[in-house]
């Protein structure tokens, strides 16, 4: 019975454990955003979302999740890390898309902290 209680209790722990990860939240980090400003309808588009404290040191794999707006289709949330680059196949038609990075704010408010506009040609 007491083998049983561990694993149980292990089993628990992994799943609490996505749940409990390190969130960008603002004004407590600074967040960049790199990508590309304009690319081709079909491509794929990749972003960067890195982020650091206010006195500049780098944050990696914190918690975050976007969505884009392309013209005439809307995509996730999708979650992503800081300091990973992300790829996504352009959808919609051409025209201006704009990322949306999302986290928390001062008040823990989900919501967006960070955005890119690009063009799809």
């Amino acid at each position: 019975m007491k083998r049983a209680s561990f694993w149980a209790i292990v089993g628990a722990a992994a799943l609490l454990g996505p749940a409990c990860g390190s969130w960008v939240k603002i004004p407590d980090h600074h967040v960049t955003v790199l990508a590309v400003d304009r690319l081709n309808k079909g491509e794929e588009f990749t972003f960067t979302v890195n982020v650091s404290t206010l006195s500049g040191q780098p944050l990696k794999k914190w918690d975050y999740q976007y969505k884009i707006d392309w013209v005439g289709a809307e995509s996730g949330p999708y979650k992503g890390k800081s300091g990973i680059l992300e790829k996504i196949r352009v959808k919609g038609e051409k025209g201006s898309a704009t990322l949306h990075i999302l986290g928390y704010d001062a008040k823990d408010q989900f919501g967006e902290i960070a955005r890119h506009e690009f063009v799809v040609q």
